[in-house]
């Protein structure tokens, strides 16, 4: 390691036992601790600086090594640290988190045949019909603890096939959803990492997503799903690439199948294999077949109001500022119903618009290809009216493949999200929606501005 170099390296091993350390100080902290606790403020700070300081401390650090050669041991380093900042979460709490217990109810009944979209889970109790009794009363203290329980399951086909298996692994355990989520974050990272080696990217870029702090207490830690996104779309990335038409289709059908918004890189993969009528037919059908197996049964139970698919497209709305403030004024000029449908609507159409306009031409190299479908995921997320932090793991993994550090830096704000649950509590979420929720943008809109000016002077030079 020459002198110059020295450095650099020294802060990433720095940052990365930053990382780790707060990983373990957060599940031995607040593993085990109430749901309730996570509205006081010590509790809350604790969440949003550690996350961010130690998000900002990765970020920082890889971003410094990009021009460094990555030894095997910093490579190794980067590969343990992400291990050991997940580690802890195993046989620790739910981490202040209550999603997970839907995750298991639904694991349980599709394990066991049954529909996970036929009842909502408050009706469970009273003995919902086609529901045998002993699975209601296995499952009673996580059916008990399931929010929103008068909604029946959002998620697609993709996610239940996930919550199904953690379920024959480990009946009723969070452990066992961590022990899937973990191995869906594992191979994003690998094949994050295979992208950036075909493109000849820095690796060391792979850490600011195996090794960011927020990705691995969210979604280890507490167990989020969206965690299984990252893989099925790097593959139909890499799929799309090859030329393997049918491949990129059935992989971009099971990211549908986790969560329904991956439809919008369907323009983009398709504009990839070119004028090839065989390839593209291939990948048209392996796409709709996958897509409608399994997100049918979800769609066709997406009527009544107990119908949480249309609840969240409607009314959810949480950690962004902007969208509150313009919520704000079209009901005020539109009325309560009509000024919410019409921005959403503004949103689902710049959506659309935007998958189109970035897939209007032709993809190049495989780099191209990889930044563009991170811009429209980082797009997607920062339209959504719901930007819960784990959501970053729409992109992150995309982030990561193509080096791409402004996004990255997203994850350095986004533990801004904890300081909600106190001003609820207190009776002041507006301050949060309204104000805090803005400074989440903070970090992204500064390293835009400051890789803008860096463009700008070496194109000067």
């Amino acid at each position: 390691m020459t002198p110059p170099h020295r450095w650099p390296c020294l802060a990433l091993l720095c940052a990365l036992a930053i990382a780790v350390a707060t990983q373990v100080a957060l599940a031995i902290g607040h593993g085990d601790a109430a749901l309730s606790s996570r509205e006081d403020w010590t509790t809350a700070l604790i969440l949003w600086l550690s996350l961010s300081l130690s998000a900002l401390a990765v970020t920082g650090a890889a971003w410094a090594m990009r021009d460094v050669p990555l030894s095997r041991g910093l490579a190794l380093a980067i590969v343990l640290a992400g291990i050991l900042m997940r580690a802890p979460y195993f046989g620790a709490g739910p981490m202040l988190e209550d999603d997970h217990f839907r995750y298991l109810l639904d694991g349980a009944m599709v394990a066991r045949g049954l529909d996970p979209y036929a009842v909502a889970p408050a009706s469970l109790a009273r003995g919902a019909p086609g529901v045998p009794p002993d699975l209601i009363a296995e499952g009673g203290t996580a059916i008990a603890a399931i929010n929103f329980p008068g909604l029946r399951s959002i998620y697609p086909g993709g996610a239940q096939i996930l919550f199904a298996l953690a379920h024959l692994a480990a009946p009723w355990s969070i452990d066992g959803l961590r022990a899937a989520i973990f191995a869906m974050e594992a191979l994003a990272a690998i094949l994050a990492w295979r992208l950036l080696v075909a493109c000849e990217g820095p690796p060391v870029a792979v850490a600011i997503y195996w090794c960011n702090p927020l990705m691995a207490f969210c979604l280890t830690g507490q167990a989020h799903v969206d965690a299984a996104l990252g893989p099925p779309i790097l593959a139909a990335l890499l799929a799309t690439h090859r030329r393997a038409g049918g491949l990129a289709g059935c992989a971009l059908g099971l990211a549908i199948g986790v969560k329904l918004w991956p439809v919008l890189l369907a323009p983009l993969l398709a504009r990839a294999l070119g004028g090839d009528r065989q390839r593209l037919a291939s990948f048209a059908l392996a796409l709709g077949g996958t897509t409608l197996v399994l997100c049918a049964p979800l769609l066709r139970a997406s009527l009544g109001s107990d119908a949480s698919l249309v609840a969240y497209a409607t009314g959810w709305s949480v950690n962004n500022a902007p969208y509150a403030w313009a919520s704000l004024g079209l009901r005020g000029i539109l009325g309560q119903a009509a000024g919410e449908g019409a921005l959403r609507l503004l949103i689902a159409l710049a959506a659309a618009g935007a998958s189109l306009a970035i897939a209007a031409r032709r993809p190049g190299a495989l780099g191209d290809l990889v930044f563009r479908a991170a811009t429209i995921a980082t797009f997607l997320f920062y339209l959504s009216p719901a930007q819960f932090p784990w959501y970053a793991a729409w992109f992150l993994p995309l982030a990561a493949a193509s080096a791409g550090w402004v996004p990255a830096t997203a994850t350095i704000g986004l533990p801004v999200y904890f300081l909600f649950f106190p001003l609820a509590a207190a009776g002041h979420a507006g301050i949060h929606h309204l104000g805090l929720a803005a400074l989440h943008l903070a970090p992204i809109l500064l390293a835009a501005h400051a890789s803008r000016r860096a463009a700008r002077a070496g194109h000067a030079a």
